[in-house]
């Protein structure tokens, strides 16, 4: 008998939008990010920050034990301010010509001296006393009061985690595809169905040799802290839409 008719999809051949999709795998750093170290060997008087804290700039943190610096400064500026007075009584008198302007040099000299003395002490101070350089998350504490630190000794870290930097890898191939400012969409699997929002922020000035790939770093929001340096994540990112022919696949053989 006759064959039976052909079963077939038909599909009406359409002018769309259609936009490319870029897919890639990167790693979450903070913003900014810190080991913060003791300066000097000397035993930690004071702690004053608790595990994973939120600081703000200039927040003290731990101090060490000063006295013998305390001491030595209020010497110092002691005999500055004497080498001052000094100073002055020898300037009345030069003006009076009554001594001679070697001699006020010389006393300029030595309250010069002493002034260097006192800062010289000040700085090291403030070598006793470790703040936060910036805003950010604490990590886990790692000294104790009493511990005797040395130069090295870490003391915590510090991450500015309220913007998270992602770097990935894009072939080569899709440079003329991707451009600074550019949105992307960032997804972990620690929260899955949850898409972080970001942008492009730089595009490496090297193409790798060994992989043809070149580095793209972007930025996403993190205010809910939900992401952590170091995290995996799936980066997509879409090209620049453009109008082109399409069809259901399903209609062609």
């Amino acid at each position: 008998g006759p064959m039976p008719a052909v079963k077939v999809v038909a599909a009406t051949v359409e002018l769309k939008e259609w936009t490319d999709q870029i897919e890639a795998l990167g790693t979450a750093y903070a913003n900014e990010s810190v080991t913060l170290t003791a300066k000097v060997t000397e035993t930690v008087s004071s702690v004053n920050f608790r595990d994973n804290q939120e600081v703000e700039t200039g927040a003290i943190l731990v101090e060490l034990t000063d006295r013998a610096e305390v001491a030595n400064l209020r010497e110092a500026q002691a005999a500055y301010e004497d080498a001052e007075r000094q100073y002055r009584r020898l300037a009345d008198l030069q003006k009076q010509g009554t001594i001679g302007k070697a001699q006020l040099e010389q006393q300029q000299s030595t309250r010069d001296q002493a002034r260097a003395r006192v800062q010289a002490i000040r700085a090291r101070l403030s070598d006793r006393v470790i703040t936060a350089p910036f805003a950010g998350q604490l990590g886990m504490r790692q000294v104790s009061p009493g511990t005797l630190v040395t130069p090295g000794t870490v003391i915590t870290t510090l991450d500015d985690v309220a913007t998270i930097k992602v770097d990935f890898s894009v072939p080569e191939t899709f440079l003329s595809a991707i451009t600074v400012g550019e949105q992307i969409r960032a997804t972990s699997a620690a929260w899955r169905g949850e898409q972080f929002a970001g942008q492009i922020e730089s595009i490496d000035s090297r193409v790798n040799p060994v992989t043809r790939a070149v580095i793209v770093r972007a930025r996403l929001g993190n205010q809910d802290r939900k992401l952590k340096p170091g995290m995996l994540l799936s980066v997509r990112l879409q090209h620049a839409p453009r109008q082109t022919v399409v069809i259901d696949e399903l209609a062609i053989v």
